[in-house]
C-alpha cells in the first residue's frame, strides 16, 4: 500500500474536528494564543497529560505576556490573580483560623494586590507601547 493511500485509510473523525476548528478560529480573527491554548487542551485531551494546556498557558504569559510585553495575555493573568485574591479575602473574612494563619493570609493578600499592581502598570505600558502581538479584528 502506498502512502497515498494510507493517508486515505486513516479515520479524521476528532483530528478534523481541530482541524476545523482551527480553521474557524483563524477566520473569526481569534487571538492567536487562544489558538495556540485551544490547540493545547486538545493536545491534552488526546495524550491524557493532565495540566499540559496549563503549562503551555503559563509558558505562553511568562514569555510572550510578561517578557515581552503582551496585553492580552498580562491581561488575562491579571483577572486570574484578582479571582485568586478575591477567594483568599473571602476565605479570610468568612473562615476561623489561628493568628498564625491569619498572618500569612494576609500576607498572601498583601502580594496579590502588589501583584496586581505591577500587572496593570505593565498592561498600561504594553498598551502606550502599542507591543500587543495579537491580530486586531476588524
Amino acid at each position: 500500500m502506498s502512502e497515498k493511500e494510507q493517508d486515505i485509510t486513516k479515520p479524521h473523525g476528532e483530528d478534523q474536528i481541530i482541524k476545523m476548528d482551527i480553521l474557524g478560529m483563524i477566520h473569526s480573527a481569534e487571538n492567536p494564543f487562544d489558538i495556540i491554548y485551544h490547540i493545547a487542551r486538545y493536545l491534552e485531551k488526546k495524550s491524557s497529560e493532565a495540566g499540559y494546556a496549563d503549562q503551555v498557558r503559563d509558558n505562553m504569559r511568562a514569555v510572550y505576556g510578561l517578557a515581552m510585553g503582551d496585553s492580552k495575555l498580562l491581561t488575562d493573568e491579571l483577572k486570574d490573580v484578582e479571582a485568586r485574591l478575591a477567594r483568599i479575602q473571602h476565605s479570610y473574612d468568612t473562615g476561623e483560623f489561628s493568628p498564625e494563619e491569619k498572618k500569612r493570609i494576609e500576607y498572601a493578600v498583601i502580594l496579590h494586590k502588589k501583584n496586581i499592581e505591577r500587572l496593570k502598570l505593565l498592561i498600561h505600558q504594553a498598551e502606550v507601547e502599542h507591543t500587543s502581538l495579537s491580530f486586531e479584528k476588524n
